[in-house]
């Protein structure tokens, strides 16, 4: 950032307010150039994929601040992602429905409800995703007897099941599919709630490159604050 120049409008000709805070002539926009700085400087930690709490620690700033911060940037790319989709959402020419279950609860058969399905698409040599509705909600809240009935074939299901259509066998979103599993081990655990952000987060981090990730991201952060 330059501190001559308004971020939101490009124009110079700003007033001094206070020896960081500044007044831009034309858009008429107040702000302060440290604020907006941390903010830069927190989202190169989170397009290049560091934790929050090493974050928090190489700038010496609040973890919760910069925590909460990441989750501006998620909900940001989420509209975005969005907003892309409905751009091209007559031109995919591949999809494939995948279940996502932490490494962790694989294997034991009492978590396999808790798998999250996503249909991937692709575009333009780009991948889109959507969280599909919880396909196990009525299992779950069945009585036990039911649920052990049915454990086996639901298993076999997500296990096995898939609906695919590929134009070729080295498919981008089975690419898609490893390069999101091994991001998302890093993180403890992510609520079914949180986890449409950070699969959209993943989306938009595996089409595009470092450079472009944090170009738009931060367009989208200063226009979020005009």
């Amino acid at each position: 950032m330059k501190k001559d120049i308004c971020p939101f409008c490009g124009s110079k000709r700003l007033y001094i307010i206070t020896k960081t805070s500044f007044k831009c002539s034309r858009c008429k926009r107040k702000y302060s150039f440290l604020k907006l700085e941390k903010d830069k400087q927190i989202m190169e930690y989170f397009c290049k994929d560091i934790s929050a709490n090493e974050c928090a620690k190489s700038l010496h700033i609040n973890y919760k601040s910069v925590k909460d911060r990441y989750m501006d940037f998620r909900k940001l790319l989420l509209l975005h992602v969005e907003a892309k989709y409905n751009q091209n959402h007559t031109e995919f020419n591949e999809y494939d429905e995948y279940y996502f279950l932490p490494k962790n609860k694989r294997g034991k058969v009492k978590y396999l409800f808790d798998a999250i399905g996503i249909l991937g698409m692709v575009y333009d040599s780009c991948v889109y995703t959507l969280q599909l509705p919880d396909q196990f909600s009525h299992i779950k809240n069945a009585h036990h007897d039911l649920k052990i009935t049915y454990m086996k074939e639901y298993a076999k299901f997500l296990n096995r099941y898939k609906i695919v259509h590929f134009e070729k066998f080295d498919s981008k979103l089975i690419r898609f599919w490893i390069f999101l599993e091994d991001k998302l081990l890093h993180f403890k655990g992510i609520s079914k709630e949180n986890f449409i952000y950070y699969l959209k987060e993943y989306e938009f981090k595996f089409n595009h490159d470092l450079d472009e990730q944090k170009n738009i991201l931060w367009g989208l952060w200063i226009k979020n604050k005009t």
